[in-house]
């Protein structure tokens, strides 16, 4: 199928910078349009060509992907996985250099109420932590900050930015790494003893389900459990 986009819609974006978080997951990195402003938890229509070969745009090498920089980073970035068999936008992505262009546009937030005086737990499957990172970066930027709990589950125990996040202050935030179902919902109890956080949730509409479910049976309020709604 056949999509055709007006140039003036979308917005150039530069590469500089491909790193792999982790086997098969890379992290691309782009310089920041004067025109372009986001805020933590927001999303982006990419589309992996920059239209040198004419007008006409593949559906296919387009997708909505989450930001994960926080624009007080200067950089604006997206973590994706790239796995055997990739569709025709993620074998574009594999072809890209630093130096390369692709385009985006519709940036939009799909996660609201991104700032309370609550303390926070951050609940996420696999590279859905991409949502959650530039949320996280927001509260610990706050001069009255709040204790956040983050939560990541992999089963292939390869977690994004596993490094980056233990190394933020301890006195503010406590990261559970975990590769099965049994040590999620630990990790999710350790947090129940405080009624006063809320939860933010992304990953599959099966795990949000199920993860916004448990949390309901246990006495979370629903006003107090935000998903990233797509």
């Amino acid at each position: 199928m056949i999509t055709y986009f007006v140039r003036k819609i979308t917005t150039s974006l530069k590469v500089t910078k491909i790193i792999e978080e982790a086997p098969n997951t890379f992290t691309f990195k782009f310089e920041v349009p004067n025109n372009i402003k986001w805020e933590p938890g927001a999303y982006a229509h990419f589309i992996s060509s920059d239209f040198k070969s004419g007008q006409k745009m593949i559906k296919g090498l387009m997708r909505e992907l989450s930001i994960m920089t926080h624009p007080s980073e200067n950089e604006l970035g997206f973590t994706t996985r790239i796995r055997e068999n990739p569709s025709d936008f993620k074998k574009a992505l594999q072809n890209l250099n630093v130096g390369d262009e692709i385009r985006c546009f519709k940036i939009a937030n799909h996660i609201k109420n991104v700032n309370n005086n609550k303390p926070i737990v951050l609940i996420s499957m696999g590279v859905g932590i991409a949502t959650l990172r530039p949320i996280l970066l927001e509260y610990l930027s706050n001069t009255k900050k709040v204790f956040i709990t983050n939560i990541n589950i992999d089963g292939s125990g390869f977690f994004v930015y596993k490094e980056e996040l233990d190394n933020l202050p301890k006195a503010y935030i406590k990261n559970h790494f975990v590769k099965n179902r049994n040590d999620l919902y630990q990790a999710i109890d350790e947090t129940l003893t405080n009624m006063e956080n809320v939860y933010y949730i992304v990953g599959s509409s099966a795990f949000n389900k199920a993860i916004g479910n448990y949390l309901l049976k246990t006495g979370v309020h629903k006003k107090s459990i935000v998903f990233d709604k797509r």
